[in-house]
């Protein structure tokens, strides 16, 4: 609900409105609850949503459209991510406790990732470089597949910074550290590449 609430508040387009509106829902929360807060509740939850807000922001700036319902049920093997953004309910499938015995798979994805945005980097950079080669549509394709791929590197991130807390190994640490050294590259040559087709 708090990532629903971030998507909805980073559409307001002034910065005071979105202040507002993270105000109005943290009274919402309070009128809910009989008990006074806990000392730096409200300030660690306001600034969730303001993470929230601003990673929507950076992330898809040009999707303009409320979410009016998300929902995350519990299954046995994968949680359900159910969301409707008034085209119909669309589910994903979302491994929310992954096992650190998965990071040999995870590594084999980051290494494609990382080969693929290097080598589209190069490859736009020498389309940029004629004229009209890039139609506005299929550049528009490609920004929002990489702006996807910076939300999931969150993803990558998060779950390797878990392991790596509770990894008691070093030399596993230094593995882990390693492939977290890594995600920084594949998000500069993400970043590069979105500014290029975003100039």
């Amino acid at each position: 609900m708090t990532c629903c609430l971030g998507w909805n508040i980073s559409l307001f387009p002034d910065n005071s409105q979105r202040e507002q509106q993270i105000d109005m829902v943290w009274k919402m929360v309070e009128a809910d609850n009989h008990e006074s807060p806990p000392p730096g509740l409200e300030q660690g939850f306001k600034q969730d949503l303001r993470m929230l807000v601003t990673q929507k922001r950076g992330l898809f700036p040009w999707q303009i459209k409320n979410i009016p319902k998300a929902e995350l049920n519990r299954n046995e093997a994968w949680d359900v991510l159910s969301i409707d953004a008034g085209k119909g309910i669309e589910e994903i499938q979302l491994v929310t406790h992954p096992d650190p015995m998965g990071l040999p798979y995870i590594i084999e994805v980051l290494v494609g990732i990382h080969s693929d945005t290097k080598a589209m980097v190069d490859l736009i950079q020498q389309a940029r470089q004629t004229p009209d080669v890039l139609k506005d549509m299929v550049t528009a394709q490609i920004v929002t597949a990489y702006c996807v791929q910076r939300a999931e590197l969150i993803g990558y991130r998060r779950m390797l910074t878990v392991w790596l807390d509770i990894q008691p190994e070093l030399s596993v640490k230094r593995v882990i550290n390693h492939w977290l050294g890594v995600l920084d590259d594949i998000e500069m040559h993400t970043k590069t590449l979105l500014g290029i087709l975003t100039e």
